[in-house]
């Protein structure tokens, strides 16, 4: 299942990789800090299985990865993958003395001897070991993390021990818009553990909710959509897909392992009772779900309304109202949680 990661996250990634192998550390900075693909560094498979004789067949690789012979004192050469050209790419001098001392006496050849499939289990496993994904995290995420970071990459990654993503919420959070209401509760589930997804990715919730990350003691300020704030890009397949399309319409959804186990409608000006639709729409494939309402506070009794007719009273105890200062109340006091969670360094 598709995710991102913030820069916090990605140096807990590399701070794990690093304990263990300075290979798989070098792999990863390669990935987050310039945006290589694993077949780019590691090259695409020497095989192919042939289904009719039931083995498998040498095959000459797509892209080779990066070769020994092509690292120069500035930087090196990559052979690009769908067809782009090969380029030189310029490293960091203290990333380039590190990936010259992996190297070591070696003159040609693979810098890496590493299947594609193998970096795919490596990047799960040391997302497990930082705490985060459990065991869904694929190479892809790290090369999109370097696509929304690329104005303070590789510079961000040079210390992995240092995390300088600002989490903390120095004040409480506006609520005006639409957008916002959705960027505040996927912030929310996103700290409570959940995975998020949002109907509206493409959507910009404003200034209060951008990504802050400081770099050599400068404030850098990176905005972020509604999608890049999500976990999830895509609703899992939970149900059928007359269902999962009522689902992808629901504003925010918080899912766990794959189930959604909180439905959010934001009705900041819309019709309440097309929200409370959505989520009766598929109230029977997730028998545990919760479906909440955001609103202004004028919004209560057009909801209390609605969900006294058919077919909403038929489930009526799974509805639930909260205005945005009820819900701000209760996004505040996570964030203070988390943070004092993160300072007694504790993690789930």
């Amino acid at each position: 299942m598709s995710r991102n990661l913030n820069l916090d996250e990605v140096k807990r990634i590399l701070a794990a990789a690093k304990k263990e192998s300075q290979r798989d550390a070098l792999v990863f900075r390669l990935m987050a800090g310039y945006g290589l693909s694993v077949g780019e560094i590691v090259g695409t498979p020497k095989r192919r299985w042939d289904e009719q004789n039931k083995k498998w067949l040498p095959k000459e690789p797509v892209v080779k990865g990066l070769q020994i012979q092509d690292l120069s004192t500035g930087g090196i050469l990559v052979r690009r993958k769908m067809g782009r050209p090969t380029e030189t790419i310029a490293l960091e001098p203290e990333f380039l003395r590190e990936l010259s001392a992996f190297v070591g006496k070696r003159t040609k050849g693979r810098i890496f001897e590493l299947s594609e499939s193998r970096v795919l289990q490596l990047a799960r496993r040391y997302a497990k070991v930082a705490g985060i994904l459990d065991e869904k995290l694929s190479p892809q995420t790290l090369i999109r993390f370097h696509e929304r970071h690329v104005g303070v990459l590789p510079n961000a990654l040079s210390e992995v021990s240092e995390a300088k993503i600002e989490e903390k919420k120095s004040a409480l959070v506006t609520i005006d818009a639409h957008e916002m209401a959705q960027a505040a509760i996927l912030e929310l589930g996103n700290i409570l553990g959940y995975d998020t997804y949002t109907s509206d990715p493409s959507k910009d919730p404003g200034e209060q909710f951008y990504e802050v990350v400081e770099l050599e003691g400068y404030r850098t300020v990176i905005p972020r959509t509604l999608g890049q704030i999500a976990t999830l890009e895509e609703v899992p397949d939970f149900a059928p897909k007359r269902v999962l399309e009522s689902a992808k319409d629901i504003d925010v959804i918080w899912f766990k392992d794959d189930f959604p186990a909180v439905c959010f409608e934001v009705e900041h000006t819309t019709n309440v009772k097309q929200g409370l639709l959505r989520q009766f729409q598929i109230s029977k494939h997730v028998p545990n779900a919760r479906f909440f309402v955001i609103a202004p506070e004028d919004q209560r009794a057009k909801f209390e309304k609605e969900v006294a007719t058919y077919p909403f009273k038929q489930i009526r105890n799974r509805y639930t109202f909260k205005s945005y200062e009820e819900f701000v109340e209760f996004y505040d006091g996570a964030w203070k949680f988390h943070d004092l969670r993160s300072k007694f360094e504790l993690r789930e």
